[in-house]
């Protein structure tokens, strides 16, 4: 501010008084704002810029190494000790002998191979093994529930490797399966078919005969 000599009065100095009190014709809070935003921009830059070249990223003294394999490793005991699906498996039907006589009876067996890439655990039960002997449209034998058989519910459980294997037996007594589950008269000669699904893998069917002169 300077005096007027002439006159005796106080006279504003324009560039003080265009920094305190900003001219314009928007309200002086808008010069303000402005005024703020200008001067804040290079200050967040300046310490944007001190922190990065203080080492700000650095690792604290002490700190292990981050838990990189611990996620892939635990995934690999679930997958060897999962239960085998019926894709897994293939199962393949035996008799005995191609050719009985009558009244005798014929053994069967089945094996259960694992034909995927990896080990899985295989569980077996009568209760889901059915086994079946036909003779053209007629039934003789089969240890399917409707026959009113009394299976047990007894399971085991065995890991099997790939292309590793396991047997399955069960003996028929070569009579025709009445209802009740008794045994009647003996099957007659002629050609029979057993089929079999097993823990739910199903298998190709044998044929064998009955003959009355086995020579």
């Amino acid at each position: 501010m300077r005096w007027d000599a002439e006159g005796g009065r106080a006279l504003r100095s324009a560039p003080m008084s265009g920094l305190l009190a900003p001219v314009g014709p928007l309200p002086p809070r808008v010069y303000w704002v402005r005024r703020i935003v200008v001067l804040a921009v290079p200050l967040i830059l300046i310490i944007v810029i001190a922190v990065s070249c203080s080492g700000g990223g650095a690792k604290p003294s002490g700190a292990g190494p981050g838990p990189t394999s611990s996620t892939s490793t635990s995934t690999t005991p679930a997958a060897a000790g999962s239960a085998c699906l019926p894709g897994d498996l293939a199962a393949t039907l035996h008799s005995s002998a191609l050719i009985y006589p009558l009244g005798q009876s014929p053994a069967f067996s089945a094996t259960i191979t694992n034909v995927s890439a990896s080990s899985c655990e295989f569980t077996s039960s009568p209760a889901n093994e059915i086994w079946t002997v036909v003779s053209g449209p007629a039934t003789y034998w089969t240890t399917a529930a409707t026959a009113g058989c009394q299976v047990s519910d007894a399971s085991s459980t065995k890991t099997l490797a790939p292309n590793a294997t396991t047997q399955l037996t069960i003996t028929w007594d070569g009579k025709r399966q009445e209802p009740g589950c008794k045994s009647g008269d003996a099957a007659p000669a002629g050609t029979y078919h057993l089929h079999a699904r097993l823990d739910g893998v199903k298998a190709k069917q044998v044929i064998f005969h009955f003959h009355s002169n086995t020579q």
